[in-house]
């Protein structure tokens, strides 16, 4: 496992995550939310994240069906983080919110969120 960190742009917001070795899939999304914002998913188990400061400094924003909880930095904005409704028990960082010396190796996926449903499907 590779220990990663990460943050929101003022850095009131900072976690870490322990992802496998080797290349990691990114997921890029079109859905209205994260095309706009250029979110970059990273899906971890939530067991495997770990807020380390920040709580208190975020809001969340929910939206269409409710389910993904979308998590901001109340300060800057930027979301870094947050629980998506493809993947309920997991966190789905934002790939660009990462320390720069991450070091992963990294492809990335289109993901058709505007689909959502049928594109969940594949991803099983």
């Amino acid at each position: 496992m590779t220990r990663i960190t990460g943050g929101c742009h003022c850095g009131l917001v900072h976690f870490e995550a322990d992802v496998p070795d080797g290349p990691i899939e990114v997921l890029e999304c079109n859905c209205s939310i994260c095309s706009m914002t250029g979110y970059l998913h990273l899906i971890v188990p939530d067991t495997r994240f770990r807020l380390l400061e920040g709580q208190r400094e975020t809001t969340t924003y929910r939206f269409g069906s409710g389910k993904a909880r979308h998590i901001f930095c109340s300060q800057c904005g930027i979301k870094s983080f947050y629980r998506p409704r493809s993947h309920p028990e997991g966190i789905s960082i934002n790939f660009r919110c990462l320390d720069a010396d991450h070091g992963l190796d990294v492809m990335i996926r289109p993901f058709d969120g505007r689909n959502w449903e049928k594109a969940r499907l594949a991803l099983d």
